[in-house]
Parts: C-alpha cells; sequence; structure tokens
C-alpha cells in the first residue's frame, strides 16, 4: 500500500510541476494581456471631420460659459487659470488615459473652489465627455487630444464673448 500511496504521491508532484512549468505561465501571460484587449483600440476620427462641423459641436460649450461667465463675472480668472492648467497638462501627456482626464479636471475645478453643479463642469461631464469617468483603459488617442484642445477653445471663446472680460481680452 505504501507503494501505491508513494506512486500516486510521485504522480502528483509531477502533475504539479507540468502546471507551474507549462500551463501557469501561459495562464499569467493570459492574465496580463486580458486589460489589453479591454482597451478600445479603434481610434477616434474626429481630427478627419471638417473644423466648421467641429466648431458647431462645441457652440453649445461655448455658450453655456458664456451665459456662466456673464452671471459670475468673478470666475472669468479661475478659469484662464483651469484652460491654462489643462493645456500644459495636455502637452505633457498627464492624461495616458479618459478616467485621468476626468479625475485631473475634478481636482482643477475642486481647486478652483467650483462645485459638481457649475454649469460648464457639469456639461462638459455629461455631454462633451461622457463615459470618460469610467474609462480606465481607453487611452488618449491623438484625435481625442484634438478633441481637448478644441474644448479649450470653446472655452477661450466665451470667454472673449462674455461681458465681464477685460478689454484687452476683447478683440
Amino acid at each position: 500500500m505504501t507503494n501505491l500511496i508513494g506512486e500516486q504521491e510521485g504522480l502528483t508532484s509531477s502533475r504539479a510541476n507540468f502546471f507551474w512549468v507549462c500551463i501557469f505561465p501561459i495562464l499569467m501571460v493570459l492574465l496580463l494581456l486580458f486589460p489589453l484587449l479591454l482597451i478600445n483600440n479603434s481610434e477616434s476620427h474626429y481630427n478627419e471631420r471638417p473644423s466648421s462641423e467641429r466648431m458647431m459641436n462645441l457652440k453649445g460649450l461655448e455658450l453655456i460659459t458664456t451665459k456662466y461667465l456673464n452671471e459670475h463675472p468673478e470666475a472669468f480668472h479661475k478659469l484662464i487659470r483651469l484652460v491654462t492648467d489643462a493645456d500644459d497638462a495636455i502637452q505633457n501627456n498627464e492624461f495616458p488615459v479618459h478616467a485621468a482626464v476626468m479625475k485631473w479636471l475634478k481636482q482643477a475645478m475642486d481647486k478652483e473652489g467650483f462645485d459638481e453643479e457649475m454649469p460648464v463642469y457639469y456639461f462638459l461631464r455629461t455631454v462633451y465627455l461622457k463615459g470618460w469617468e469610467s474609462g480606465y483603459f481607453q487611452q488618449v488617442d491623438d484625435a481625442e487630444r484634438e478633441y481637448l484642445y478644441d474644448l479649450m477653445g470653446a472655452m477661450i471663446g466665451a470667454m472673449y464673448r462674455c461681458i465681464c472680460a477685460p478689454p484687452e481680452f476683447k478683440l
């Protein structure tokens, strides 16, 4: 009986060795590659759209920002700082994924004293960047980076149009 038990133990240990040597590395590679499979690799074709179409899509953000600044002129310089910081962050590639964009935006809005119900922030979150908060595996591609620059451009355009803009900002 000890012979049988000893043989069975020998078989079990060779199976375990086979598992650890052959099967386990394959499972680990698959496990590590799984998040890559979840990444949306289809690049956006935003920057292939005509400029006029791109700007038309941003009119809503521009109007909301202008209206907000007309009602809250004290926020003018806060939004300038926010857009300038966003430009620096994009140039420094601080946004590898969609969720990082949203995390940065929330922190920047909090830093400037804006709450979650601020119309410009709310509009950005629910319309222009909808779904980005959960985009931990969606990389920001070049077209989306261009889209972020266009969003900043719409906000800058609103700053030029608001009644509270200092004279040096008026065209």
